[in-house]
């Protein structure tokens, strides 16, 4: 089987997570796999060149890809999400007008952006795959092959915090994403705040600039800022005791999945995280994470995990052993290698 992957970008998280990843396990089961991303990244843009001209780039180059895989002839093209971050589909339509199946994943709710983009291209598609439930059920709407595959990390890459140490003198809640959800943050401000009079602790923020916490109003929390870098995000994440993922309870929110989560629990360290779309699913409350939605929910759950060492290792490493057991890449790439060989199996128009 022959498979071509458009991503978004090498460091984008939905490429990362949704497709980079399971490579290496495809590729040991048989499965040619081509990659071709954005360039730009979809996300971004070429600073002297400018948003305009960066966005022509990226169009050019996605034509480039298109006459590639007319030559080449793939069994399967996999759209990750969308080519472009705008309302256009038309090179999607390209490449699904060619020999071959088309698979588009889903991981966010990019439909409430572009719904009509989003009806067009699931309806046309010979199969969609997608990242939680929620998604699910609004990708039903459009096309009777869905599938379901939950964002997974690598679990064998996340070292296991090492609880045999004596716990630090000031413990480490720590938080990781793109600087665009920073102010989600506010959320749990407060509660930190009345946490930071109590206790000792840092608050550490792993994005790729520090610019946007500035709007956040810190005082009397102990902040350290680390600059997101592929080559040592783990190292960095291991560096938490606790992890938190604060989100607005809002319409984008809730077709979310759960990534910063799975990254906390995967290292052993317990999280907390606003119980949004999937992050209700994934907690077993108070068992492998706490989930926490008013000041006073946050409050009290960061309290007892800061007061108490012996519970951030149980509520840790039991968050590890559910990722183990349901969003590992390894097993789930089994999964996602059957729902390619289904989908070249399947008769046009079924």
């Amino acid at each position: 089987m022959r498979v071509l992957f458009l991503i978004s970008g090498k460091n984008v998280p939905s490429s990362r997570f949704r497709v980079l990843n399971y490579l290496p396990f495809l590729r040991q089961a048989g499965i040619e796999c081509t990659v071709l991303a954005s360039y730009p990244e979809k996300y971004e843009h070429i600073r002297w060149l400018g948003y305009r001209l960066s966005y022509l780039l990226k169009r050019n180059t996605r034509y480039l890809h298109y006459f590639y895989a007319r030559l080449k002839r793939f069994d399967i093209v996999f759209i990750e999400r969308e080519l472009f971050d705008h309302k256009s589909f038309n090179l999607e339509l390209l490449f699904m007008g060619l020999p071959g199946k088309t698979v588009l994943d889903i991981d966010d709710g990019i439909f409430l952006k572009y719904p009509e983009k989003f009806r067009v291209l699931a309806a046309k598609a010979d199969l969609l795959i997608v990242g939680n439930q929620n998604l699910f059920e609004e990708a039903q709407k459009h096309n009777d092959w869905v599938r379901l595959l939950p964002t997974s990390v690598i679990a064998s890459k996340y070292p296991v915090k090492d609880y045999s140490q004596l716990p630090p003198a000031k413990p480490v809640i720590g938080w990781t994403g793109l600087d665009t959800n920073i102010p989600n943050l506010k959320l749990v401000v407060p509660a930190l705040q009345r946490l930071a009079e109590q206790f000792e602790f840092v608050l550490c923020i792993i994005s790729a600039t520090p610019d946007p916490i500035a709007a956040l109003v810190l005082d009397g929390i102990e902040v350290r800022h680390v600059v997101w870098r592929p080559e040592t995000e783990y190292q960095d994440l291991s560096a938490f005791d606790i992890g938190i993922m604060p989100l607005e309870d809002d319409a984008w929110s809730r077709f979310k999945c759960g990534l910063k989560l799975l990254q906390y629990m995967a290292l052993g360290i317990p999280a907390v995280a606003s119980p949004v779309g999937v992050n209700a699913d994934i907690i077993d409350q108070c068992q492998n994470g706490f989930s926490a939605s008013t000041e006073e929910e946050w409050y009290e759950s960061l309290r007892q995990l800061l007061d108490s060492p012996e519970l951030r290792k149980s509520v840790g490493l039991r968050g590890r052993n559910t990722v183990e057991e349901q969003f590992d890449i390894e097993p789930n790439s089994r999964v996602l290698k059957q729902y390619l060989e289904e989908t070249l199996g399947k008769v046009s128009g079924s």
